[in-house]
């Protein structure tokens, strides 16, 4: 167990992130479903002071916070970036769009990898 004292809050990141699930009132069940990982492992992580920028950005996205403001490093949440999906019509546009980012990359793997035959 770490010791951290109350004015240090900020830096245990871990403590922090609990924290902000409890205030946001999402289960811890349905937290790890959507981060994708085990509920073990989210009472591993907020036991942890020095939890790793990445796994704080996934739960930011889930919960739908910006750990930016605790820590600067992180930088402003690009989720701001996009608009809601709210229609199915955006829904296909966003699908169609991701759909030929996939092919596109897939294309330019499989002709690097015909060049180096």
């Amino acid at each position: 167990m770490f010791l951290v004292k109350s004015k240090d809050i900020k830096k245990h990141k871990g403590e922090l992130l609990n924290s902000v699930v409890r205030a946001n009132g999402i289960t811890i069940t349905a937290l790890a479903v959507k981060v994708g990982i085990d509920r073990s492992t989210y009472y591993n992580h907020i036991k942890d002071p020095f939890l790793p920028y990445e796994d704080i950005v996934k739960y930011g996205v889930v919960l739908n916070y910006d750990f930016s403001t605790a820590y600067p490093k992180l930088g402003p949440s690009k989720q701001d970036d996009q608009p809601p999906i709210t229609t199915f019509e955006a829904m296909e546009q966003n699908r169609d769009f991701w759909k030929s980012k996939y092919y596109d990359l897939k294309g330019k793997i499989v002709k690097l990898a015909n060049e180096e035959d």
